[in-house]
């Protein structure tokens, strides 16, 4: 199923991308990275919801999507801890840093992707 792999792929590019957009030396630069990062963010957030939808039983499809728009509400915590990590290293780090720790976590769950499909 190819669904996973975009979903995949456009989390990691869009963690790798945040660095260079954190370190752009020049407006057109850090424009071209977040028009890059929305396409692979775009990719993600697609799949989000066509992935749920796939995977879970009919009957179970609403119950699903309700612990979805948990999920993606309790995403707000992240824009908190990126907020205080601003306010304590700068914005440049503190993008840096959320793209790292991004990608620590992508690849400390890679072993269970074949777990949940292709």
């Amino acid at each position: 199923m190819p669904s996973r792999p975009i979903s995949r792929g456009g989390v990691a590019i869009y963690l790798v991308l945040l660095p260079v957009f954190a370190l752009a030396p020049d407006p057109p630069l850090a424009g071209s990275v977040l028009l890059l990062t929305g396409l692979a963010n775009s990719g993600f957030s697609i799949m989000q919801a066509t992935l749920v939808y796939l995977a879970a039983p009919p009957e179970m499809r609403g119950r699903v999507f309700g612990v979805l728009s948990v999920c993606i509400g309790v995403g707000m915590i992240g824009f908190l801890h990126l907020g205080w990590l601003a306010g304590m290293i700068g914005a440049t780090w503190a993008i840096m840093t959320i793209g790292a720790q991004g990608l620590v976590a992508l690849l400390l769950t890679r072993r269970w992707w074949r777990a949940v499909g292709p």
